[in-house]
């Protein structure tokens, strides 16, 4: 069984990033980051060979990638506002 909405946040995040570059990639900031933006959407589960084609076709739905973008943005706010971490951690505002 897998979220197949875990693979499209994780595209989010890296266009995120490329958009901040001055955010915190240690492990623990990326982690709670995925985590924030995956409690934000809908998951979306399969545990067949068919039911993983749908999720995958689903994943190309432009709705889904912009709310994983959002919830990503939002959890990307959120982890350098409070940091876990011991270290400088900012956003760039555009």
């Amino acid at each position: 069984m897998k979220n197949f909405r875990e693979d499209v946040v994780l595209e989010a995040l890296d266009k995120a990033l490329q958009a901040n570059p001055s955010f915190c990639r240690c492990q623990k900031c990326r982690q709670d980051v995925i985590l924030l933006a995956l409690s934000k959407i809908k998951g979306r589960y399969a545990s067949s060979p068919v039911g993983e084609i749908f999720a995958r076709v689903e994943q190309s739905d432009r709705q889904v990638r912009t709310d994983a973008l959002l919830a990503v943005m939002q959890a990307l706010e959120q982890v350098a506002v409070n940091p876990r971490h011991d270290g400088p951690l900012k956003l760039t505002k555009k």
